[in-house]
């Protein structure tokens, strides 16, 4: 039985077992994370699209992260991850063309589940990306960096996302 310590319009905290950890309920505890990729102007290399934006939780400073948004009620994983895209980095994509990485747990501390999605790039035209208006967008932008950068990225969505794209064109998927 899970025993609600706290709660507010983002998050709660529960307490199970003795176990304290955190659940999401702005999205219900599901997120997507998205990695759209390409090929770099010289056909070699592939580059990734990072998001530079302020995470509260971690300072005041940009900093590269994941493309992420919460699940809304009656939309599916693969549509968030499209409106995502959309949303933060200015392009469109169809939920055929999305590249399912499976799920991760991000942390230990919470009852969070990401799906993970990849999306080639390499055709796509870039618009500018609406805003929601909250002050977690001032300064936001998208960056495109090559692997050794973006293995680098303190955001462990992102690295994991490389890795799992890296293993399913591995594997010839």
């Amino acid at each position: 039985m899970d025993n609600m310590l706290f709660r507010n319009r983002f998050l709660a905290i529960f307490e199970r077992d003795g176990y304290t950890f955190m659940h999401e309920v702005r999205c219900n505890g599901v997120i997507v994370s998205l990695l759209p990729f390409r090929f770099a102007p010289d056909g070699k290399r592939v580059e990734y699209l990072a998001r530079l934006e302020v995470c509260p939780a971690h300072g005041s400073e940009l900093e590269l992260c994941s493309i992420t948004g919460g699940l809304e009620p009656g939309v599916t994983v693969a549509e968030t991850a499209c409106e995502e895209l959309w949303e933060e980095a200015g392009y469109r994509a169809e939920t055929s063309e999305l590249i399912d990485l499976g799920t991760v747990r991000p942390s230990k501390a919470s009852n969070t589940i990401v799906h993970l999605f990849a999306v080639d790039a390499s055709e796509k035209l870039q618009s500018t990306p609406p805003t929601d208006g909250s002050r977690f967008e001032i300064g936001s932008s998208v960056e495109w960096v090559g692997h050794e950068r973006g293995v680098q990225i303190s955001d462990p969505l992102f690295v994991t996302a490389i890795a799992r794209l890296q293993l399913s064109k591995q594997k010839g998927d």
